[in-house]
């Protein structure tokens, strides 16, 4: 008798859990529906803590009057392909609006980024802390960690085979 009640409790305590993991993803994925535009993106795996890498050069400045001059510059050197490439993906997430919907059961994400809209569906989990993107093209699959959600803002962290971002976003109302 007793092990039906440990039971009929642990069935209950069980279905309590779920009833509740499904609200709170509930409430997180109405949150995130609606138009979000970027405010700033953070590079968070910087290609090295050293400094800027520079050269120095000598420049004549001689003049007509025959007094002869050099100085020396220090100049920052021309950043590498995978700077640059790090760079233009940031640029392009600061122009790249999102948007996030949810008709019945069908969750879709749309992104302008400039010259092309990329699109795909979403899913939520981790208990709502992690949203999976399916592109729909490609079918690539991007993970984005959820940092902090309120009504106004989320702010996210995406992964990239070539850098991390930290991502905050607004709603447009």
């Amino acid at each position: 008798m007793k092990i039906n009640h440990f039971s009929a409790f642990s069935m209950l305590l069980m279905l309590s859990l779920i009833i509740s993991a499904c609200g709170t993803n509930h409430e997180i994925e109405k949150r995130l529906v609606g138009k979000w535009n970027p405010v700033t993106v953070e590079n968070l795996a910087p290609l090295s803590a050293q400094p800027a890498r520079t050269q120095t050069i000598r420049v004549d400045t001689s003049t007509s009057e025959g007094i002869r001059k050099e100085i020396e510059l220090t100049l920052p050197v021309n950043p590498d392909q995978k700077q640059t490439k790090i760079d233009k993906a940031m640029a392009h997430e600061m122009m790249s609006p999102v948007v996030i919907s949810m008709t019945n059961d069908q969750k879709t994400v749309e992104k302008d980024f400039p010259g092309k809209t990329e699109q795909g569906s979403w899913k939520l989990k981790k208990n709502g802390k992690r949203i999976l993107v399916t592109e729909k093209e490609t079918g690539r699959t991007l993970t984005l960690d959820i940092i902090s959600l309120t009504d106004s803002t989320v702010v996210v962290h995406e992964k990239l085979s070539f850098a991390e971002f930290k991502i905050k976003y607004a709603k447009q109302k």
